[in-house]
Formats: structure tokens, C-alpha cells, sequence
């Protein structure tokens, strides 16, 4: 557990990409949209926990903005720590009673039952490493026959570094292959 509890102190909080927003702008050249990401362990909001549950629930809220484009991207990860001392992250569907503007942190009234929630089916399970003082991780999942999912992340003590890619039939249709370089907010 000492893996994923140090894993844990690294990605929750909130993290933005400003700096690198601004970066781009000096440069003439912007090439990712503003983001936020707000991450939080929820397990206090699950009801029917085993006693005995080793791991750890994580909403995480991302929020992009680019130009007229606003988006709102929640998810719900379970993270828990193998046998080798690895932190693998697990993708659960959003329960389907609650929207995905009321799938954040803070919402109070926010509570999900354990017995209810189910795995994501697209989404590969992604196992993180230590390596150089972070945690490097990378997932390919097969949404479709002809669309992939590629995820690569870096998690480091104030710093979170987000490639998501979507293909279809091998080209690029969404994301960036350089990362969104979120930084913790102090």
C-alpha cells in the first residue's frame, strides 16, 4: 500500500495546464486547450464498501476549454496496488442516474451504492510504475473495431502529464500526442 498511497498523495488536489497555456500564447502557436483536472478519493461517498476493501475510489472532474468549446469530462477510477507493488487505475461506468454535472467533489448529495457500480467493459485497465520519482502508466483500449483509446500518463509530487489519444482506422481524430502538462494548484 505504500505505492499507492504516495501515488494517491500525487494525483489527488487540483492541477491546471496554465503555464503551458500561457507558454503557447508568448509563442504564437497554442496547441492544447485550457484544462483543470480536480481529483478527490470518494470512497466515503460509496455506501455498501466491503469491510475489508482495499482500494481506493477517485472521482476525477476535467474541465476543457478551448475558444467557443466548453467541456465537461468526469470520470470514476478505482485505484488499488497488485501484488509487484504496481498502482493499477480501473475505469467504472458513471452511475446512470446522475449527470455528469453533478458528478463532482463537492456535490454533497452525491452518493453511488457499491453493489451498483460496473466496470467500464472499454476502457484496458492501466498498471503505473514508479520510475524517477513518478508514476508512469500507459493503457490501449479498443472502444470499436476501427477506434482506439490510447492513454498515457505521468504522475509526479505537483505535476500531472496527460496524453489521451483517440483513432480511428489509425489517424488521429481527438487528443494530442504531446502531453497536457497539468500543475498543482498551492
Amino acid at each position: 500500500m505504500k505505492n499507492l498511497k504516495l501515488f494517491l498523495k500525487y494525483l489527488c488536489g487540483e492541477f491546471n495546464n496554465n503555464k503551458q497555456v500561457e507558454a503557447e500564447e508568448k509563442e504564437g502557436k497554442v496547441i492544447h486547450p485550457k484544462a483543470k483536472h480536480i481529483n478527490n478519493i470518494c470512497n466515503h461517498k460509496i455506501k455498501n464498501l466491503p469491510e475489508d476493501f482495499n482500494g481506493f475510489f477517485v472521482i476525477e472532474e476535467s474541465y476543457y476549454e478551448q475558444g467557443n468549446f466548453k467541456n465537461i469530462l468526469p470520470h470514476l477510477f478505482l485505484f488499488t496496488e497488485n501484488s509487484e507493488g504496481k498502482v493499477v487505475l480501473t475505469s467504472y461506468d458513471l452511475p446512470k442516474n446522475i449527470s455528469k454535472e453533478d458528478f463532482r467533489n463537492n456535490n454533497e448529495s452525491l452518493f453511488m451504492d457499491y453493489n451498483e457500480l460496473k466496470i467500464s467493459e472499454k476502457f484496458n485497465p492501466m498498471t503505473y510504475e514508479f520510475i524517477n520519482n513518478g508514476f508512469e502508466g500507459k493503457s490501449v483500449s479498443h472502444f470499436t473495431p476501427e477506434t482506439t483509446f490510447i492513454l498515457n500518463e505521468r504522475t509526479e509530487e505537483k505535476t500531472l502529464y496527460v496524453s489521451e489519444i483517440f483513432k480511428k482506422n489509425d489517424k488521429i481524430t481527438f487528443g494530442f500526442e504531446e502531453p497536457i502538462i497539468y500543475n498543482k494548484v498551492e
